[in-house]
Parts: C-alpha cells; structure tokens; sequence
C-alpha cells in the first residue's frame, strides 16, 4: 500500500510493485474479539502471485460513508449488528451499483433468504469460520479479473485505488485533480497531482486529453465534436479546437482497436 502525507497522486513504482495488484477488503462486527478472531483468519490465507490485501476492521458500521464504501472489492458482513445491520450495509452497496463481493456472517442460517435480495455471494456461519472461510476466500479471489488497473492516490494520507473502468474523467484546477467515477460521478474526490503525470499513465489505458484541464476515459465517449465531447453520462466537456484533429486520430485509432479486440 501507498502513503503519502497529502492528498497527492501516487505513483507506481518501476518493477514488481508496479503489476502488483490490490484487493481491499473490509470486515464488519460490533463484536470485537470475533472481529480479531475474522481478521487473524483472513490475513493468513494465501493470495494469488502479485497481489496483495489490504484488510481493514469495523466495529462501527454506522461511521462508513459511500465513498469508503465503493473503495472495497470484498466485505465480511456480520448480519446481526445493532447501530448498523450488514444487511443494511449490503443494500447501500447495491444503490451505489457496486460490484462488491458480499460474504454474510452471522450465527443465524435462517437469514440466508434476505441475501438474495443483494446478491450475497456466501454465507459463513461463525462456529465454521475456520473450516469453511478459506474454501469461500479462496471462491472469492477468484471472481476478480486477473488484469485490473487502477489508479492510486490519497485524501488526507489515507490511500485510494479506483479502477480505470470506473473513472469517467480527471480535471485539473490550479494543481488540484478532481476525479469524477461511473459509481460516483461527482468531484468528491480530489487530490495533488500534475496532469502531465497522469496523461503518461493513462493515455496508454485509453485516455484522452481532449484539452489541457481534461483527460477523459474513451470509454465512456458517446460522441467527439469539433469543440466539445459528450460522455455516456450526458455531460459535456470542452475540446482543443487545435488539437481536433489530433485528438480525432487517437480517438478512431483506440475504437478500431477496441473492435478488433471483440472479434
């Protein structure tokens, strides 16, 4: 995991780190010691060669805003809490249209009915936690794209990563990037960062810098104009009347390649 003291970008380092691929995953009870007693058994599973788990505890659900929420691929629910259910928990997941793999755990088979309303991938029943969690970890994992890319930075010098799928766009305002997501599409986040390291990152992800304030994910482009773009959201963005005709090429040399690829 990377650190910084600010809100800043974070760069990959060159080398093994750089393929390294992070899992966040969060574990959620407002019993304390099985809380312990669910991480020791987590942390001690293998993971697949270059990646790595970031584990993180909660014994307060009710503290846990949408934006940390989207930021976990895997979460550990204990059903059964007071201030904040897990199930309660799940159905946010699912309003913020999450892919997120849910594992209940509860001392209760009888809720297992309620999972299919969110989609529950298991349901871990705690007197089984050592027998049964490896086995669903290990189902887990292997739900996940071998080759996911994401971006890395932090927000108050806690670390964020949001996969380039997700990003609809990044703007750039006097040295500070906004990020605006599919899942969030809002300029919630921000961050330092230079839009010159980010266009050497992304472009070759399938970004385009459509003007010297925006880099935009081709993805999610419905339409490129003469001076301006429109996204798969409906918002407008300006364009570079300069470069237009630039940007067009980079813009029909990466959807012919995208063609080709669904071949």
């Amino acid at each position: 995991m990377l650190y910084d003291k600010e809100g800043q970008l974070l760069r990959r380092s060159k080398g093994e780190d750089a393929n390294m691929k992070e899992i966040n995953i969060l574990l959620c009870d407002d019993d304390k010691d099985f809380l312990r007693r669910l991480a020791d058994t987590v942390t001690k599973q293998p993971l697949p060669k270059g990646t790595s788990a970031n584990v993180t505890m909660s014994s307060h659900p009710a503290t846990l805003t949408d934006r940390q929420l989207s930021e976990y691929q895997i979460m550990f629910l204990d059903i059964d809490m007071e201030e904040r259910s897990g199930m309660d928990i799940a159905r946010r997941v699912r309003e913020l249209h999450l892919d997120t793999i849910l594992i209940f755990v509860t001392n209760y088979p009888q809720f297992s009915l309620e999972g299919y309303e969110v989609r529950a991938f298991r349901y871990l029943l705690k007197q089984e936690l050592e027998q049964k969690l490896p086995l669903y970890y290990r189902d887990a994992l292997a739900e996940f794209p071998r080759e996911e890319k994401s971006l890395q930075f932090s927000i108050n010098a806690e670390p964020y990563s949001v996969p380039y799928d997700n990003i609809l766009y990044l703007e750039s305002r006097h040295r500070v990037i906004y990020l605006y997501t599919v899942n969030l599409g809002r300029a919630g986040d921000h961050f330092y960062g230079r839009m010159e390291d980010l266009t050497e990152e992304l472009e070759p992800e399938g970004f385009l810098r459509i003007q010297k304030s925006y880099l935009v994910n081709m993805a999610h482009i419905k339409k490129l104009n003469f001076d301006h773009v429109l996204l798969s959201n409906g918002e407008e963005l300006p364009v570079s009347q300069k470069r237009y005709a630039q940007l067009k090429i980079q813009y029909l040399g990466w959807k012919n390649k995208q063609w080709g690829k669904s071949l």
